[in-house]
């Protein structure tokens, strides 16, 4: 079995930001740094598709840049 490669990574979370994590944390009985990590990595996952269709050739004819940028700002809501 191999290893997965991981990056390490230092953020900056505002005192109050930092708070409620960890209290959202706690909730799922997790510890702060395994919750934000679990939340990132699914995140990212779930945009995989969207990844991959905004690399596609061809892509701009399906999808003016107009509409990829109104389609990211409602995943973002």
């Amino acid at each position: 079995m191999q290893a997965v490669k991981t990056k390490r990574k230092i953020i900056d979370l505002r005192p109050e930001t930092e708070k409620n994590l960890r209290l959202i944390a706690v909730n799922y009985g997790q510890n702060l740094k395994s919750y934000i990590e679990s939340v990132l990595e699914e995140l990212a996952n779930e945009d995989e598709m969207l990844i991959a269709l905004s690399k596609a050739p061809g892509t701009e004819e399906i999808l003016g840049q107009s509409e990829k940028t109104e389609f990211l700002k409602s995943l973002s809501i």
